[in-house]
This record gives structure tokens, C-alpha cells and sequence, in this order.
């Protein structure tokens, strides 16, 4: 019986630990800024690649996007690779 209760425990905790990273993470990959004049900065950011688990430079456009976007590598790595 301590044994179910001592696995149920771990399994809830690695199950709150991936659920955590799952709403930022697997978004879509950040883009560069769209065809409108206001969203051509050059911002350098780094996103994250569920597909093959690792952080990538873009540019990020200045508009739109969403919360998959990093200002460094380490932020990126931190928050979402395994």
C-alpha cells in the first residue's frame, strides 16, 4: 500500500511538472515580424522546438507572436526543454 501511494505521489509530481511547461511550450516556433512596416524590428529572442526539443535564435518582429518567445537561451532552456 505505501508503495501505490509513494508511486501515485511521484507520478503526480512529474505530472505537474510537465503540465507546466506545456502552455508557453508548445506553442507555435516564434517567427519574424509580419508584412507591416510596424513589425520589422530586429529583436534578437530565442524559441523553443517541442518537435525536436531545443531553443533556437529568431528574430522577433516587434508585434503579434506569442509567449514562446525567449530573451535568452538560458530562459528558453529553463522553461521548456526536457
Amino acid at each position: 500500500m505505501k508503495f501505490l501511494i509513494i508511486f501515485c505521489s511521484v507520478c503526480a509530481l512529474f505530472g505537474l511538472n510537465y503540465a507546466a511547461k506545456n502552455p508557453i511550450c508548445n506553442q507555435p516556433p516564434g517567427q519574424k515580424g509580419g508584412p507591416d512596416l510596424m513589425c520589422l524590428a530586429l529583436v534578437p529572442s530565442w524559441t523553443y522546438y517541442a518537435s525536436s526539443n531545443d531553443c533556437r535564435p529568431f528574430f522577433y518582429g516587434g508585434c503579434g507572436g506569442n509567449d514562446n518567445r525567449f530573451n535568452f537561451k538560458e530562459q528558453c532552456e529553463e522553461k521548456c526543454k526536457d
